[in-house]
């Protein structure tokens, strides 16, 4: 266990882990390793970065399976109980197909609590997931796009779907004698999107009739909201294709916005629903167990937009937090990074050279990492993982705890091969670099976690996931934590 135990340090792990491993040998490898007291158990994901073995096409790490395992679905790991999805068309729905008599939450809790681990149900919404679309009713839950026809993520003002991510929540924690829920969702709303790179049609959303409801509500003109994201689609298309209108792409972009004001008002609308629900997932939480710790993960794309980062507040978000789990990956942050801004190159800015708009970047974002030419190569330093720490921390100002997530073997470029076709609908691009790429070390992952507390980080959440993980590194946590122990 940690030598630090009033300092979180817990472990993004799934039940695969378990399976292969054993729950015995894998909790004291995860403390003698990684002084980890503390474990996000990963149900329900149906996302490869939370579950499931190594992405298959990457080095598998040094333990547990030693094959992919292709063809994994993903879901709730744990025992669904009918009687809390009675408020929703998709009911108890969401097994996982792999493991099916066994339990994650039940198996796991009770040996992690003998050793005094701290267990959180990790909860991943997965909305890009293909896998979901199986699942009877769910296209019932969509969102409508630019177009009014479905889209292709669920949206969150659909009362279905809420609720069906209430009864995950319900269930839980009625259920299970847990310390706390992390939840995820790794969506930056209609407007990001198209800013940040090129996009299908389908992704822009939501236009359904329980959002247009909302958006009258606030006195938006729903109709014009509608027709500036179409607008706004046709341009992010043409500028995608190599085409530059007369006056430049983002001319063109900001006179859409000014002819169309409805179109911010509308990302907004967007942004606040998604809050909602962390807001009911809190309240609903809390009403079951007032000792239940609620928080939430910020994913990557808080370091990379400025844009993103706007529609993330801090102050705000701490309303409604015991805790907040920032992504400050600085190892896979050079790659995506370039990758991100290559992107924009393709959108907003699509008049402009990536050189030429990462020195920009740099400034607006607060960052001081090296040349971007050598970020796939180099990642990014530690530093950043102070620094994003603290603005973080100040940003909540002690009104929430602040764990920041740390990069150990994050899979960076493109796969070796691919073996799987893609999990996700629509176009996600992360990261398409090749060659030789980055990689993390004992000393990386030393650095990192140090460098969070240096921070002000009341904790760490060692990320994503245990089973793509080699163990000497996974032991860089464990003497960063020692060293502090003095």
């Amino acid at each position: 266990m940690s030598t630090l135990p009033d300092r979180l340090v817990a472990m993004q792990i799934g039940a695969v882990s378990f399976v292969d491993e054993g729950v015995d040998q894998t909790l004291d490898i995860l403390a003698e390793r990684g002084a980890v007291n503390a474990l996000f158990l990963a149900t329900p994901t149906w996302t490869r970065g939370t579950g499931g073995r190594q992405i298959p096409g990457y080095k598998i790490p040094d333990h547990g399976g030693t094959e992919y395992d292709l063809g994994w679905v993903g879901g709730n790991y744990a025992t669904p109980h009918p009687q809390y999805y009675g408020n929703t068309a998709l009911g108890a729905v969401g097994r996982a197909p792999e493991h099916p008599e066994r339990d994650l939450l039940e198996e796991v809790i009770p040996k992690a609590r003998e050793r005094g681990m701290q267990n959180f149900a990790w909860m991943e919404e997965s909305g890009g997931a293909r896998e979901l679309r199986r699942y009877p009713n769910f296209a019932k839950v969509l969102e409508v796009d630019a177009w009014s026809r479905p889209g292709r993520r669920p949206c969150f003002n659909n009362p279905d779907y809420r609720n069906w991510h209430l009864g995950f929540v319900e269930d839980y924690v009625q259920s299970y004698e847990l310390d706390g829920l992390a939840w995820c969702s790794e969506r930056p709303g209609p407007l990001n999107l198209l800013m940040q790179g090129p996009v299908e049609v389908a992704e822009i959303g939501c236009f359904c009739p329980h959002c247009q409801q909302l958006g009258r509500a606030r006195g938006i003109d729903v109709a014009r909201a509608q027709q500036g994201y179409r607008e706004l689609v046709e341009w992010n298309h043409r500028v995608g294709a190599g085409e530059r209108p007369v006056d430049g792409a983002f001319v063109t972009f900001w006179r859409i916005l000014l002819n169309f004001p409805e179109v911010l008002a509308w990302q907004t609308l967007w942004t606040e629903s998604q809050r909602q629900l962390y807001r009911d997932i809190y309240g609903v939480a809390k009403a079951i167990s007032p000792q239940v710790q609620v928080g939430w993960h910020v994913y990557h794309n808080i370091s990379f937009s400025p844009f993103y980062r706007a529609d993330q507040d801090y102050t705000e978000m701490a309303k409604f937090s015991d805790f907040i789990k920032v992504v400050i990956y600085n190892n896979c942050a050079g790659p995506r990074f370039y990758t991100w801004v290559k992107n924009i190159c393709s959108a907003l800015f699509g008049d402009a050279e990536p050189d030429d708009i990462y020195p920009l970047m740099m400034k607006l974002l607060q960052l001081d990492e090296g040349t971007y030419e050598k970020l796939p190569q180099t990642g990014f330093t530690a530093d950043y993982v102070r620094r994003e720490t603290a603005r973080a921390v100040a940003g909540v100002d002690g009104q929430s705890k602040i764990y920041p997530g740390i990069d150990i073997d994050i899979p960076v470029g493109r796969p070796r091969e691919r073996l799987e076709p893609a999990r996700d609908v629509g176009k996600v691009n992360w990261d398409d670099n090749e060659g030789d790429l980055t990689t993390c070390t004992p000393g990386s992952v030393r650095d990192a976690v140090l460098a969070a507390f240096e921070g002000g980080a009341e904790g760490v959440v060692l990320s994503r996931k245990y089973s793509e993980m080699m163990l000497d590194n996974l032991s860089g946590a464990g003497d960063a934590m020692r060293s502090l122990a003095g």
